[in-house]
């Protein structure tokens, strides 16, 4: 509405203008209402993100089961080279309730326990190129290609030897995941649940824009050769059943603008030349006044 009042005004400086003027700003304001004219809303399916060309029954009750989606297999990460570890090890050493309140990480073992990411970046074991770590007593272990859990296991009985009762924990200390577009809050997101979905990622990023294009989300994923590269229709729920509705550590979420963007970039532009040609309408009528 405010558009359309400016134009309105505009229109009613014109009237006042000579006859030879009247022309030349009746079509600057014609182009300008054409450029708003060819505008149009964003679509209300468009802006939803499950189940958007999907019809509720008449009959629907709210406690009743919609739909069951059978989800893919979820398959735990597995370490690659430059990846980063953090690795805690336990042993027994004096009594059984110190040794269980440092395996349950309780009392006076957790209270200086940093778990931000400067902090793990720095107590990190760094896995090399050849898919090595290098560990205290043990030297090189492989561990390339491993799961945490197959690396847990590894550890423990390397460690058997040389400490007693020796249990170990093993995480992925740079598992994050990088969200940017038409996002509400883009950026890096690190993931503290080895199981999470592109909705999870996307929900850490403030949720789509009123301009997110839930038909087009692309996904960048590393592999162990390279990296492929994927999208998704995130507007109706056949992606769930897909490989990618489980993200894994350093995805790269991209968010593309609708086509409504563009216009509403051009919407601004018309209403700053409006506001120019009433400018200029009221130097004009000032001047020939004169």
């Amino acid at each position: 509405m405010g558009k359309i009042n400016q134009i309105v005004l505009i229109l009613g400086k014109i009237s006042t203008l000579k006859p030879v003027n009247m022309q030349i700003f009746r079509n600057l304001i014609i182009f300008g209402i054409a450029v708003m004219t060819i505008q149009s809303c964003i679509p209300h399916k468009s802006m939803i993100t499950l189940n958007g060309g999907e019809e509720v029954p008449k009959d629907f009750k709210s406690d009743e089961l919609m739909q069951y989606t059978q989800l893919k297999n979820f398959e735990p990460y597995k370490i690659r080279p430059f990846d980063q570890l953090m690795i805690k090890v336990n042993a027994f050493d004096g009594s059984t309730e110190d040794f269980l309140n440092r395996e349950f990480k309780q009392g006076e073992f957790s209270r200086d326990i940093a778990y931000d990411p400067d902090a793990m970046y720095f107590n990190s074991y760094f896995v090399d190129q050849s898919g090595y770590i290098n560990l205290p007593l043990l030297g090189d272990i492989e561990v390339a290609g491993l799961t945490m859990d197959e690396i847990k296991v590894r550890l423990d009985e390397a460690y058997l030897p040389y400490l007693k009762f020796a249990t170990t924990s093993v995480k992925l200390s740079n598992s994050r995941v990088t969200v940017f577009g038409e996002v509400n809050r883009p950026g890096v997101y690190y993931l503290y649940n080895e199981k999470n979905s592109i909705l999870d990622a996307i929900s850490m990023a403030g949720d789509f824009t009123e301009f997110g294009n839930r038909n087009k989300v692309k996904l960048i994923r590393l592999t162990s050769t390279g990296s492929e590269t994927i999208y998704l229709t995130l507007h109706r729920s056949d992606f769930i059943y897909t490989d990618y509705y489980y993200i894994k550590p350093h995805d790269v979420i991209y968010i593309e603008p609708t086509k409504a963007k563009s216009r509403d970039i051009s919407a601004r532009f018309t209403s700053v030349v409006l506001s120019a040609v009433s400018v200029g309408v009221l130097v004009l009528n000032f001047v020939l006044r004169n």
